[in-house]
């Protein structure tokens, strides 16, 4: 799904699933094409001076050897303004990590490994969604989401991390070169991207090194950032799984307002 369908999609689910509780140029690039080019650019090829397909496809080849990345942002939700904000870790095989609040709704964490999605509510949260009494028995229990859950759709936050432009190598994108900057500490070059679907969004690429995302946002110039920035940290970094205490895992959703503790 591509990059701003996915966040849409994933602050939909995000909203729902607490509601419910409570009550063009890119298509020259190809796989084969990024496993066998080189991410760093040549001492002759200055990143000040390449087109805008040229920066798509190598923050692509970068990105693509990235064997696992912090994601830190926020999105704020179209139809009611709603901001959601996100920090996840996720590499390849699967693992990931993510803490989320979705504002007026609640905050949650998320874990997934060997192929299982963890949920668990904070305590107000809780207490919100199930009440005091059960939010108490059920205190700082993680659940289960299994693929028929209602809940399933927010393992989509993990997934979020590889939906940027630069994981989609057959998508298509209009591109247009932008203009050298800083993004943190990093030298940075940005570069337009634009879509009939997707509208427009700015990615800022590493300039010096392997030439990874290190932001993107929608919009472009002075309208950028405006509702919608992640920020791409801690590449190649381990992904740090919680320790789940003994007993602390239920298989199985939230309990009803009525529940007795398991």
């Amino acid at each position: 799904m591509p990059a701003n369908r996915a966040v849409v999609a994933v602050l939909a689910a995000l909203g729902l699933a607490l509601t419910a509780t409570a009550c063009d140029d890119a298509k020259d690039s190809t796989a084969a094409a990024a496993a066998s080019s080189p991410a760093l650019p040549s001492p002759t090829e200055r990143v000040a001076s390449m087109t805008g397909k040229r920066l798509l496809d190598k923050g692509r080849e970068a990105f693509g050897r990235v064997s696992s990345v912090r994601m830190t942002g926020f999105a704020v939700e179209e139809d009611d303004g709603r901001r959601t904000d996100i920090q996840v870790a996720a590499d390849r095989k699967g693992q990931c990590v993510a803490k989320v609040e979705v504002e007026s709704k609640g905050q949650f964490e998320l874990v997934r490994t060997e192929g299982r999605t963890l949920f668990r509510p904070t305590a107000a949260t809780f207490t919100a969604l199930r009440g005091p009494a059960v939010a108490e028995r059920y205190k700082d229990r993680w659940f289960t989401i299994s693929p028929e859950s209602e809940y399933a759709s927010l393992g989509g936050v993990c997934e979020l991390v590889w939906t940027v432009p630069f994981g989609e190598p057959d998508s298509s994108w209009n591109t247009l070169a932008g203009a050298p900057g800083t993004v943190g500490s990093r030298a940075s070059m940005s570069v337009e991207l634009s879509s009939k679907d997707e509208g427009v969004l700015t990615a800022h690429l590493a300039a010096e090194g392997a030439m990874v995302p290190l932001r993107v946002e929608d919009g472009w110039d002075e309208s950028a950032g405006k509702t919608m920035a992640f920020d791409f940290t801690d590449f190649d970094v381990p992904v740090v799984l919680p320790v789940l205490a003994a007993g602390s895992v239920v298989d199985g959703d939230l309990p009803a307002k009525t529940a007795t503790a398991a």
